[in-house]
């Protein structure tokens, strides 16, 4: 059967469900980098076709894996042991692993069906379907500044698997989503929110930089305003373009104040700002 041509403004009029989904698309666009943004997600996609559960991992260029956020059905407790024990120790036994670590991404996504009985192997497939309650899952590649972000959309044991239908809309939205996921992380990223990881990321405790950095602890008081500013977003885990999108300066002047405030405090590297930070807070008022 041939659909009849018409127009944005015709479509939205004669059918109500694509302004809806319209509507609901917006919500997800402008909760990017924000703590409701896989909540608006999820009511997007699920609109679309059912979703249970969603977990989002990534893989930086060094090989190291972190979990981006979970979402759906299963109890916290137990998602964030499964996101955790896939991160420790068995993001490794993952039939996709091997994709994930290649260069390719298919430009931006990939998407296959995954046989649970053929792709994996028992021990992996009793801890993190038999005894969660997953059934099925569905699961897309896609790039981020430092390397991929690897995003599964599961069914439980409380639905049925994925029809072949569904599993078309899905082929269909699944480069859209994982967009919008990998947007979503750059922009967080940006801003310095820390995603739960297996500890590879050089993070000092909020707490510890506001002691070290507001009380004008020595060598942190040879430091400008500026100059600390910089320093205080780089030991909470900003990137350079997240600073300068905090500060309102440009990515050279954060790189400027950087370089100042590294020769005034001799160090020369951030693993030793991170160290410096750690041993001059024993010494901060508290």
């Amino acid at each position: 059967m041939q659909l009849k041509k018409c127009s944005l403004t015709d479509a939205f009029t004669n059918y109500p469900e694509i302004s809806e989904y319209f509507d609901d698309l917006v919500n997800v666009v402008r909760s990017l980098g924000k703590d409701d943004f896989e909540a608006s997600l999820m009511l997007f996609l699920s609109k679309l076709v059912p979703i249970d559960h969603c977990t989002v991992f990534t893989y930086s260029s060094r090989g190291e894996a972190g979990h981006l956020f979970t979402h759906g059905n299963m109890p916290a407790r137990e998602s964030e042991r499964l996101a955790r024990d896939y991160v420790n120790r068995f993001h490794k036994n993952d039939p996709n692993f091997g994709k994930l670590q290649s260069g390719s991404t298919n430009d931006y996504y990939q998407f296959r069906k995954n046989d649970l009985a053929k792709d994996y192997d028992p021990t992996y497939q009793n801890h993190f379907f038999d005894r969660s309650g997953l059934i099925d899952k569905a699961s897309s590649i896609g790039k981020i500044e430092d390397g991929k972000i690897y995003c599964n959309f599961y069914r439980m044991n409380n639905s049925s698997i994925y029809s072949e239908s569904e599993r078309e809309v899905l082929n269909r939205i699944m480069p859209l989503a994982t967009a919008l996921i990998a947007a979503h992380y750059d922009l967080a990223h940006a801003k310095g929110s820390v995603f739960m990881d297996n500890g590879s990321e050089n993070i000092v405790n909020k707490s510890i930089v506001h002691n070290v950095i507001s009380n004008d602890v020595e060598p942190f008081n040879r430091l400008t305003k500026r100059e600390r500013q910089v320093c205080e977003r780089i030991l909470l885990g900003y990137t350079s373009i997240g600073i300068g999108l905090d500060l309102n300066i440009a990515p050279t002047s954060v790189a400027t104040y950087r370089k100042r405030a590294y020769s005034k405090l001799a160090i020369s590297s951030q693993n030793e700002l991170f160290t410096l930070c750690l041993r001059t807070s024993n010494s901060a008022p508290q």
